[in-house]
């Protein structure tokens, strides 16, 4: 888990403003150091170009990256409201946050803020001839970047829309988020095994969803007390002024649970980052749309039970690889995530919304099968449950008994108490 410091920067570094921010800074510095650099630029070049060249160049340069910066930003905004209605309105922060589409608009906006910032300074005179030079020589540059960038973008738009590509960018982030936690399943905290007495509790106060948790802050403030402290709500719990967000084994002072209150960082809304439960509902809620009546796309959720299949994988080859002894906080007690908790957020929806589809029910108890072989602790019984949730949803939904005989037979293999 990173600190709060850390997070913090990492929500400012990929919000939009902030490359367009960096990207404009640049443009703006490009453009006044021009006449430092006039100096040592060679004669011959600036006896070459012809006077009032650079600012015809600025001119093109700021009318093209203003109708190329807003056709690009209402692409976007399209696209944002394609995965808002193709998928769900929870993909647009992965649209958002996309980098490449990021790095598009800021190189777009930059160059647009070169040029005026170029056409501002000749207009009061600010540059020599050889300033103006090095002006044309820059705007070159910032030419060679926009096409090239263009380019790049024009190949992006023909997918940026399409349902798939927005389902791999949800899924690119589950993945990510799901292996980062699998490393530490505990967050670097212990289980609460042998723990000593946690009588006293930190509260909220008020009710938001946990978005992140500072482990070292509470590490440090449970040395300091010479005790322990156990989470009660990991990221994506909803904390309220009753529920307790820690347990203490020391009765803490005022300071010390505001310093605990100050380690969860909270929201109105719950975030993909820290939190791998969320990303599995979210990738779940979007083949749940595709199962609805009106859409009635059984093609796009078996693709997501595929999907979440990869995603389960990838946890479970993760945990293989670390050992789960390993902790960083010794004095933090934190909630691990149990396999009847990721084939829960994973497949519950589907469960239910798939019983009339004989197509989409297949492809989850192959699924379930292929998840129960995989060997990790708790899959097996696991998949075995959701197996026979599937089953009795189908039961109930199915008109023929030969689907139902089917699904049943693509079952096989899994505990039959719970497949019943």
């Amino acid at each position: 888990m990173t600190s709060r410091f850390a997070w913090i920067r990492e929500q400012i570094t990929s919000r939009f403003w902030f490359r367009v921010s960096l990207y404009g800074l640049l443009a703006l510095l490009a453009a006044l150091l021009a006449t430092w650099v006039a100096p040592i630029v060679p004669e011959a070049l600036t006896e070459s170009i012809a006077e009032g060249t650079a600012r015809g160049i600025l001119e093109i340069l700021a009318s093209s990256m203003l109708v190329v910066a807003t056709f690009s930003l209402g692409t976007m905004v399209q696209a944002f409201g394609a995965a808002a209605s193709l998928a769900t309105p929870r993909a647009t922060r992965v649209l958002i946050d996309d980098p490449f589409s990021q790095r598009v608009l800021s190189t777009f906006l930059g160059a647009f803020v070169f040029s005026i910032v170029g056409l501002f300074a000749q207009s009061f005179g600010y540059y020599s001839h050889a300033g103006e030079a090095v002006m044309l020589l820059a705007a070159g540059v910032v030419i060679t970047l926009v096409i090239t960038t263009l380019f790049g973008w024009l190949d992006h738009l023909a997918n940026m829309i399409r349902l798939g590509d927005i389902i791999a960018k949800v899924e690119n982030r589950a993945e990510r988020v799901l292996r980062d936690r699998a490393a530490s399943p505990r967050m670097g905290g212990v289980a609460p095994d042998d723990a000593p007495p946690l009588n006293w509790t930190i509260a909220a106060n008020e009710a938001d969803y946990v978005r992140h948790l500072d482990m070292a802050a509470l590490q440090e403030i449970a040395e300091a007390a010479g005790g322990v402290i156990e989470v009660e709500c990991p990221p994506g719990s909803m904390t309220d002024i009753i529920r307790p967000l820690a347990r203490t084994s020391w009765e803490a002072s005022e300071d010390d649970a505001d310093a605990i209150r100050d380690a969860f960082t909270t929201g109105r809304e719950r975030s993909l980052e820290e939190d791998p439960r969320y990303c599995l509902q979210v990738m779940a809620e979007i083949g749940s749309r595709a199962l609805s009546p009106g859409v009635n796309d059984p093609g796009t959720a078996i693709a997501i039970v595929a999907a979440q299949q990869r995603l389960l994988t990838a946890w479970a080859r993760e945990r293989a690889r670390h050992d789960p002894a390993d902790i960083t906080f010794d004095r933090v007690i934190a909630p691990g995530l149990t396999p009847d908790d990721l084939f829960e957020d994973a497949f519950a929806p589907l469960l239910r919304d798939a019983a009339p589809n004989v197509e989409v029910g297949l492809r989850l108890q192959r699924s379930f099968n292929a998840l129960a072989r995989l060997g990790h602790p708790g899959y097996a019984d696991a998949a075995a449950k959701s197996s026979g949730k599937a089953l009795r949803h189908a039961a109930r939904a199915l008109a023929l008994s030969e689907d139902h005989d089917r699904l049943t037979g693509a079952a096989e293999g899994l505990a039959p108490e719970t497949t019943a």
